[in-house]
């Protein structure tokens, strides 16, 4: 009697635990598309305001400028 006892409350913690793991996963189902979601928004917005960084005017001019300013600083180190 006492083993049967035993079986049954073995049986009834792996039960118990596969019940918890069903239900952890399937709470976690619908977040996934809700990150994929906010990550591709993210990558749109940044997406964008780099190309409104890129195509303003004076940005070309601006990178050449700053690009020049740091060879200078360089080239100023070597004797």
């Amino acid at each position: 009697m006492m083993t049967t006892l035993v079986h049954v409350a073995a049986e009834t913690r792996r039960w118990q635990s596969a019940l918890k793991a069903k239900i952890a996963a399937l709470g976690q189902r619908g977040m996934a598309t809700a990150e994929y979601a906010v990550g591709i928004l993210a990558a749109v917005a940044l997406a964008l305001v780099l190309m409104k960084i890129f195509n303003a005017d004076g940005f070309l001019t601006t990178i050449g400028k700053l690009i020049t300013f740091i060879f200078d600083k360089i080239l100023g180190w070597i004797p």
